[in-house]
């Protein structure tokens, strides 16, 4: 008897516990946060001009970071000189400096290649306002696909760049 009642008692606070687990109202999580009313999707899209600006300041910054490539061309040169002075052999920081500059040289003829369409703006005025809607959607579409190529070639040259240096150091570890 003392044991049928342990049991029941058992079964008595589990189901008061699962009871007790259940939601009865509305829960918080479920409720619909205003702050995620409507789809991001409805955003009204930029226009023409909007898009000729963005794609301008994204060629101005690729030209800021292709000038400041100039740094680590230094900072290996000087890596160089001292390894001459120290009466090491510098043939492989060498070939890695010579190669990142004909990566670097690849990525600065893109850049001026797009710098020409840049300068021809077709579709657009000197303000960078739609003139030729074909044109300027034309014109777009050169530059996104410029910059892509652009940015790629410059990802290219410094991962070639630190991978040969990762690599060269590891060699040449004490």
């Amino acid at each position: 008897m003392k044991k049928l009642n342990q049991t029941l008692l058992a079964l008595a606070v589990i189901a008061a516990v699962v009871l007790l687990a259940i939601p009865t109202g509305s829960v918080a999580a479920q409720a619909e946060d205003p702050r995620f009313k409507g789809d991001w999707t409805e955003k009204e899209p930029k226009e023409m001009d909007e898009l000729y600006t963005d794609l301008v300041y994204r060629y101005d910054r690729a030209g800021r970071r292709i000038e400041n490539s100039d740094e680590a061309v230094s900072r290996l040169e000087k890596r160089i000189e001292t390894l001459t002075e120290a009466g090491e052999d510098p043939a492989g920081l060498q070939a890695i400096l010579d190669a990142y500059l004909a990566n670097m040289d690849a990525v600065q003829a893109a850049y001026e290649d797009l710098g020409a369409v840049v300068a021809e703006h077709a579709g657009f005025d000197a303000d960078g306002q739609v003139t030729d809607e074909a044109l300027a959607a034309a014109t777009l579409r050169q530059l996104a696909d410029g910059l892509l190529d652009l940015h790629q070639l410059s990802e290219d040259a410094h991962f070639d760049l630190r991978w040969d240096l990762r690599d060269y150091f590891y060699q040449n570890r004490n």
